[in-house]
């Protein structure tokens, strides 16, 4: 039996996740992704030519509806130009895309999570049995996560074209994003009952845990592909105290 339970599972979990099964898992969630944007692009644009002209198009009425303001007019001649207004648009609808790929991402990631957790539960903890919460808890939990996720998101949407005050819509992403994490271990190794008592017992660590992993997705590209990391990090944590819980 292989345990390291005094080994930082930051570090434990670096070493797992260069596993062959874990590296192919992520290539082909991240192909999966990527096919899911395409189909999106094209089945609500009509192509990525289409999808231009709507982004050049919105950024044209964007800078139109700045102008009509004479208070935002007058700023402007002495504070900012066209060009930074097309920059913080273009950066903000940058942002937008990039969490919305980490969000596929990681609902496609968590369909293959069961083969590197159970690979991680053989490797370090076998005598800890996988109970689950059962299919109901778990897709009851998710749509929660995602009704609130979407309600979160409609009530900052007024937030997304200001300047700093845009980056409030991090929040519902992170909300997600932990949920996530925590779900798709939780789910297959601990009954309904035991995932209520770790949200109890360890609530705070697991946010600053998810926090730590989300703080990593502002590396661009390396930070969302490096999903699968985020979830053994949070597996190892989990079975520790899930064996501590049990014992």
């Amino acid at each position: 039996m292989q345990t390291r339970p005094q080994t930082n599972i930051f570090i434990l979990a670096l070493g797992d996740s260069l596993s062959p099964r874990v590296l192919l898992i992520s290539l082909v969630s991240f192909l999966l992704t990527l096919l899911v944007f395409i189909g999106a692009i094209w089945l609500l644009f009509g192509g990525m030519g289409a999808l231009s002209l709507w982004l050049s198009e919105s950024l044209q009425s964007f800078e139109g509806s700045l102008e009509q303001s004479w208070l935002f007019g007058f700023i402007s001649l002495i504070f900012i130009t066209k060009t930074l207004v097309s920059v913080l648009f273009f950066f903000t609808s940058a942002m937008v895309v990039y969490y919305l790929f980490l969000m596929v991402y990681s609902v496609i990631v968590g369909f293959f999570a069961g083969y590197f957790i159970g690979e991680i539960a053989k490797n370090y903890y076998p005598h800890v049995a996988f109970k689950g919460i059962g299919l109901l808890g778990y897709v009851g939990v998710m749509l929660k996560s995602i009704l609130v996720t979407t309600v979160l998101f409609i009530l900052l949407s007024p937030l997304v074209f200001i300047p700093v005050f845009n980056f409030v819509l991090l929040l519902p992403v992170f909300y997600l994003f932990h949920k996530l994490l925590v779900l798709e271990i939780s789910s297959m190794l601990n009954t309904k009952e035991e995932y209520k008592e770790l949200k109890r017992l360890y609530a705070g660590q697991m946010r600053g845990i998810s926090l730590l992993c989300f703080a990593m997705t502002f590396i661009p590209f390396v930070g969302v592909v490096m999903y699968p990391y985020y979830v053994i990090v949070m597996g190892h944590f989990i079975f520790r105290k899930t064996e501590a819980l049990r014992a």
